[in-house]
């Protein structure tokens, strides 16, 4: 059984820069604040920690008939990581690119209490990935902050170099608007919609590159700064989504196995398999949890082929996706197509 989503925060730092932005877009804050029981008065202190559901909440009222399509990739070309206090200035004053990744990385729970933001080397690529969770049943990051928070790490990393940095790749959740050319002026790239993650792909030897304003003096004492912060900082991603995380990253390369996401973890397989048994759980009903979502995700895309769809969770033949798949729902790949389209 895993923790309710009701204990998902974030700092208020996070949720103050959008307030003013959601007043011009009459957006009942007081509403909401009083739905999830957050004392408006309190937001000023940055120790305090809002419902990561009323964020969600105030963005999707953002996006309700505003008439500003588009706005997260506006406002994440005016991200500024100074905004959000101590962890600003260990990113704006680190040495090189990689340096202030890492920083972003080491202290994402400062501004969350779970860890959406991953990091992914493989070869000559990077790839830097946002996977926010559900806040609870039925609510999912509105597409807009979704936007957001993706485009405002890359603003970080042009601002850091004071150059444009063109990703090899972007990859968005939701689903294509109407009109991308906002999407293709801001990355630079036609993005993929409707993928199983938010990130976007840069060249690893980017994460070498000396930062113009790099201030290791600086960086020293406030890094210090942030691990005290850290030590004291809430935390209630639960082991299970931790695991189901590393699942997900897993299956790019294949049918992840114990071994695999034990050492992602930093974990032994015994280790691995304890934890999870006392969760009252196994890794191989993740798996199944984890495929069997990204099934429902990607069969719902008509450009995606059941035979590609197959392979990319890690099944060996298609007839033993169609077996798992009607195990899962009670239907076929092809049914569930048709079901959805007349839907």
């Amino acid at each position: 059984m895993s923790r309710p989503r009701a204990s998902l925060t974030v700092t208020s730092l996070l949720l103050a820069p959008h307030v003013e932005v959601a007043r011009r877009h009459d957006v009942p804050l007081d509403d909401l604040y009083s739905a999830h029981h957050v004392e408006p008065a309190h937001l000023q202190d940055p120790e305090v920690r809002v419902p990561l559901a009323l964020v969600y909440d105030i963005w999707r009222e953002m996006g309700r008939g505003r008439g500003e399509p588009h706005l997260g990739l506006r406002l994440a070309a005016e991200y500024d990581s100074r905004r959000f206090d101590v962890i600003g200035y260990v990113v704006a004053s680190a040495r090189t690119v990689g340096e202030a990744l890492d920083a972003i990385l080491r202290y994402q729970r400062l501004l969350f209490s779970f860890q959406p933001l991953s990091l992914v080397i493989d070869g000559d690529e990077a790839r830097f990935v946002t996977q926010p969770p559900p806040a609870g049943p039925g609510t999912s990051m509105p597409g807009d902050l979704e936007d957001f928070t993706l485009g405002g790490i890359l603003t970080i990393l042009r601002r850091l170099l004071r150059r444009d940095v063109v990703p090899r790749s972007v990859r968005l959740r939701h689903p294509a608007p109407a009109d991308t050319r906002p999407y293709r002026r801001f990355f630079n790239t036609e993005p993929e919609f409707g993928a199983e993650v938010n990130e976007f792909a840069f060249d690893a030897g980017l994460l070498s590159s000396p930062v113009p304003g790099a201030d290791p003096s600086l960086h020293r004492v406030v890094a210090r700064h942030a691990d005290d912060l850290l030590a004291r900082a809430p935390s209630s991603l639960h082991f299970v989504d931790e695991v189901r995380r590393q699942v997900l990253q897993s299956l790019r390369l294949g049918m992840p196995t114990a071994a695999d996401v034990a050492r992602g973890l930093s974990l032994s397989s015994r280790s691995l398999a304890r934890r999870l048994a006392d969760e009252g759980t196994s890794l191989s009903s993740l798996i199944d949890e984890v495929r069997r979502e990204l099934a429902l995700t990607w069969l719902r895309q008509a450009d995606r082929k059941t035979l590609d769809i197959a392979f990319m969770l890690g099944f060996s033949e298609v007839s033993a996706f169609h077996r798992a798949f009607r195990r899962w729902t009670g239907t076929t790949p092809a049914e569930f197509r048709r079901a959805h389209a007349a839907g």
